[in-house]
């Protein structure tokens, strides 16, 4: 990914999923009312804006903003958003979830802001991977090469300003995500298939015991409320995903109902 720009705010799985996403979707983009919620350096609104949609952006630091050619505007995504109700056509929030401590007032304010049959785009770190999950296990950290968050990382402060953000404190798993987006009519829609994790591969002689777990649990919860069974599988299903457990990132795609 060395043709990526530098883009200090998304990781480079992120950059090159909306790389291809714009491309693929430029014609429907050019009528759309497009929202980044999180914009860093401006680099992926800029692709949205590029082809035509009508973009607004916003960030906690909008100074920093290189790449996107309208201003951003400055937001605290645990305050109301300075957004119209039922406005846009697709809301996009990367990197950023898993430093936000009520998870839920994101997705209640996003489902707010967007349409009916609207879509909202989650890029955030992969939690729920196999490698993740053995991280959890032995160290309960996000990833074994590094320790989990403390005191002395849990809070950074902004250059040259009294606000700062929180490390990855709050990092979720699909399966949390999927709930909280779905008590806020938001629908989980497709899960994108990301970099696959090499280490996870050799994670892989648990599949066994995970799969029938997952199964058994899911047949119980469908005896006992079969009138919900389709959450109940959609649900095993997400959790017994390989693009789920292998992959390195999470780029989850809701619907809002």
């Amino acid at each position: 990914m060395s043709n990526l720009p530098e883009v200090d705010h998304s990781r480079d799985i992120a950059v090159s999923f909306f790389l291809d996403y714009v491309k693929e979707n430029a014609n429907k983009l050019r009528s759309m009312s497009v929202c980044d919620l999180s914009a860093g350096r401006g680099y992926i609104a800029r692709l949205f804006e590029e082809v035509g949609a009508g973009v607004i952006a916003f960030d906690l630091f909008p100074d920093q903003n290189r790449h996107l050619k309208s201003d951003v505007k400055k937001i605290d995504l645990q305050q109301k958003f300075p957004i119209s109700d039922a406005v846009l056509d697709l809301v996009i929030c990367c990197e950023t979830i898993e430093h936000l401590p009520n998870q839920y007032f994101l997705f209640q304010e996003t489902s707010r802001i967007l349409k009916p049959k609207a879509t909202f785009i989650l890029t955030t770190p992969n939690t729920s991977s196999l490698r993740s999950r053995f991280s959890q296990f032995i160290m309960e950290s996000e990833h074994y090469g590094a320790p989990a968050p403390n005191e002395l990382n849990a809070f950074t402060s902004w250059d040259n300003s009294e606000e700062g953000y929180f490390s990855k404190l709050f990092i979720s798993g699909v399966l949390r995500l999927r709930t909280l987006a779905a008590i806020n009519h938001l629908t989980l829609k497709k899960i994108h298939p990301t970099k696959r994790s090499s280490t996870s591969f050799l994670l892989l002689f648990w599949y066994p015991v995970l799969f029938y777990f997952n199964w058994k649990v899911m047949k119980k919860q469908i005896a006992l409320d079969p009138a919900h069974e389709i959450i109940y599988r959609t649900i095993f299903k997400i959790n017994t995903s390989m693009d789920v457990l292998l992959g390195k990132h999470l780029i989850m795609e809701f619907e809002k109902k």
